[in-house]
């Protein structure tokens, strides 16, 4: 009644069409595209070598262990924590599958698949209880377990490396079996970012995730339990770096107890770029998508110019900040242009 009475007195006004370039420019992944293209006209006219088909696959298998951390990452974010030991976890994982496959070559392959997943989620799940039902602060838990799994990894490894000699060929088809000419580990990526972006978007479990990192007093008032949402979160989270620990080792052929140093801090910055907001309650598997493929292009791009190698993180850094800053702007934009037209509601 009330909304019948403004509009015949003329307060309602009807909400004008946005134009095609307006929609374009206030989209929170516009930042990040604009970049992205960027760095390929850079590329096709420097490099144009990295646009072949088998370059390009290539690229995104190299990488695809970043993209299987930056998922497991995001869940985390978003509640509002942070998870520092993911790398930890990734090397911790694959030392004990690598170990144990190389001493029972006999154990059928995906054993180890099994194996990884669940040394994965027994981690995450020590980080969520210190998290979630301890209440210690999440950089000061992880930090210790990221300390605590990477002395594991040194003590079942005992300082061993292993080769691809010492590795069953069944083990590493896990990642390097061709698909469609695609290898194995990119289509799990790709499975996995379709799975946790469905399950984030269109879930109740998803969006009580998203609840947590916006407001827990408001969450805890909807009935919401935040322990056993964080705690959910970050055995997930434990469970996404077993796998990567595991597909690293088949992928590479290779492991010592140090790999996987610093991962953790290229998956955050795939999940801030991508507009997952460090303070929790707001990011998108899409936005996720496209930060991956392009920190992927960073990479190839500077490792096929050996003059730039040694200004790689250098450069990095400076394209991410260019990248957020501008994601930010457009961020900043939209609301200023929802803020607007809510105003001419009245």
């Amino acid at each position: 009644m009330l909304l019948c009475l403004l509009s015949q007195k003329g307060v309602i006004k009807v909400k004008k069409e946005q134009s095609f370039v307006s929609k374009l420019t206030g989209s929170r992944n516009f930042g990040l595209v604009v970049v992205l293209m960027i760095i390929i006209c850079v590329a096709a006219v420097v490099t144009p070598s990295i646009f072949m088909p088998n370059t390009f696959i290539g690229m995104i298998q190299n990488n695809a262990v970043y993209g299987l951390l930056a998922i497991a990452e995001m869940l985390v974010i978003i509640t509002g924590g942070i998870d520092i030991s993911i790398g930890s976890i990734l090397a911790f994982v694959g030392v004990v599958t690598t170990r144990y496959m190389s001493e029972n070559m006999q154990i059928p392959s995906f054993v180890w698949i099994l194996v990884a997943l669940a040394v994965g989620l027994l981690c995450g799940m020590l980080n969520g209880l210190l998290v979630g039902y301890l209440r210690i602060v999440p950089m000061i838990a992880t930090l210790g377990t990221m300390y605590i799994f990477r002395g594991l990894a040194f003590l079942v490894s005992k300082g061993q490396w292993w080769m691809p000699h010492q590795m069953t060929e069944s083990y590493q088809l896990w990642a390097t079996r061709k698909i469609a000419a695609i290898p194995a580990i990119v289509w799990i990526l790709i499975v996995c970012f379709v799975i946790f972006g469905v399950f984030l978007a269109f879930t109740t479990y998803g969006r009580r995730i998203y609840a947590i990192g916006t407001s827990r007093e408001s969450s805890a008032v909807a009935g919401i339990k935040d322990s056993v949402v964080i705690f959910r979160s970050m055995s997930l989270c434990g469970m996404l770096a077993g796998l990567a620990g595991m597909l690293y080792t088949a992928n590479y052929a290779t492991c010592v107890y140090t790999i996987g140093n610093s991962y953790e801090m290229t998956a955050i910055a795939i999940c801030v770029l991508g507009g997952v907001s460090i303070t929790g309650g707001r990011g998108r598997m899409d936005g996720v998508v496209i930060a991956f493929i392009l920190m992927s292009f960073i990479t190839q791009f500077i490792s096929l110019l050996p003059g730039l190698s040694v200004w790689s993180n250098a450069i990095q850094g400076a394209i991410i900040i260019g990248a957020v800053g501008l994601n930010f702007f457009t961020i900043r934009q939209a609301e200023k242009r929802a803020l607007k037209e809510r105003s001419e509601l009245i």
